[in-house]
């Protein structure tokens, strides 16, 4: 993966990966549908195109996002009636719009600017360009798998400028709203030790990858609830004391990680098959080198730092043991 160590290491407090944004939402001017007409009129609004949910994306290794004019997006483009209206910045609008799969970066006159998977430039962008870059990948995904009413089956049109979804079907008229799983995800300790699994999808990641585990919270659980169930469900271990981190949006394609830490109680891990390859104790200085060695081959890697099970790992090292986890 190829890195830029200060983007990164902006990573290395509260504000993780995709979130921080510092666009205004204007939640306001939504439901406004002539505020939003007037907006896609104006001289300064900007379009972000997504080709199959991956951005439009400008220069090499040190990029930035891909905005268009409405002039040159109407190119490949009939119309502003699919732009997702992302917020304003500076007082001018900018939206997210969703292209055919054919289109290709010249018929958008877009030079030296192409279309990059949203994991491979995301380490590379500014707080701000990745927190806009994974709000309007969770909306393009959401209408792409969301064009028919639940309750109906009848087709649904975009409403509230790409916030919502309405049933066509005057009859039924059902709205929906684009959602955000929630998912927790937990370093589990015990006596100066971290328990880190290997999920079975793993096998296309690195060899050595470990993580985290995590899991969807359930209807009617809390948090603390499914920090519980996950750990005893995966690892076959009952947890006691769970204590909140942080949060993360993770736009794959739109969750909510809930970042823990969470202490076991006494026993022996025993995995759900289904679930883990692996599961095991390590020692924090084990887990340090895992950090500090996170995109080398070795015997122990866990997650790029764009994820926050690398964070909560350096996280957990730096409170409890003095080691130096200051260097990405």
């Amino acid at each position: 993966m190829t890195k830029n160590r200060s983007a990164q290491g902006r990573d290395q407090g509260m504000t993780h990966t995709f979130a921080g944004g510092c666009l205004d939402r204007a939640a306001h001017l939504r439901s406004d549908a002539a505020a939003i007409a007037g907006l896609l009129e104006t001289d300064g609004a900007r379009f972000l195109p997504y080709r199959a949910a991956s951005p439009l994306v400008t220069g090499g290794r040190s990029p930035g996002l891909g905005w268009l004019s409405a002039e040159d997006l109407a190119v490949v483009v009939v119309g502003p009636s699919e732009a997702l209206f992302l917020g304003l910045e500076e007082g001018e609008a900018r939206f997210a719009v969703p292209v055919p799969e054919t289109v290709q970066e010249g018929d958008l006159g877009a030079g030296s600017s192409s279309f990059r998977g949203v994991r491979e430039v995301a380490p590379l962008l500014s707080v701000a360009d990745a927190s806009v870059m994974a709000t309007g990948r969770s909306l393009v995904a959401w209408h792409a798998s969301h064009g028919y009413c639940p309750r109906c089956g009848s087709a649904s049109s975009m409403i509230d400028a790409g916030h919502a979804r309405r049933c066509t079907d005057s009859r039924c008229g059902v709205v929906q709203f684009p959602r955000t799983d929630p998912v927790v995800i937990m370093l589990i300790h015990r006596n100066g030790s971290c328990l880190l699994g290997r999920a079975v999808r793993s096998r296309r990641y690195p060899p050595g990858l470990h993580s985290c585990l995590a899991g969807y919270v359930e209807p009617g659980e809390s948090i603390e609830e499914a920090v519980r169930r996950e750990t005893l469900e995966e690892a076959g271990l009952r947890v006691g004391h769970v204590r909140y981190h942080s949060s993360q949006p993770w736009p794959f394609p739109s969750t909510l990680m809930i970042g823990c830490f969470a202490e076991a109680l006494a026993g022996r891990p025993r995995i759900d098959p289904a679930e883990l390859e692996s599961v095991r104790w390590f020692t924090r200085e084990e887990l340090l080198e895992a950090v500090v060695r996170w995109d080398e081959d070795g015997a122990l890697r866990v997650p790029p730092p764009l994820t926050i099970a690398h964070q909560l790992a350096r996280a957990w090292l730096s409170e409890g043991s003095g080691l130096d986890t200051s260097h990405p």
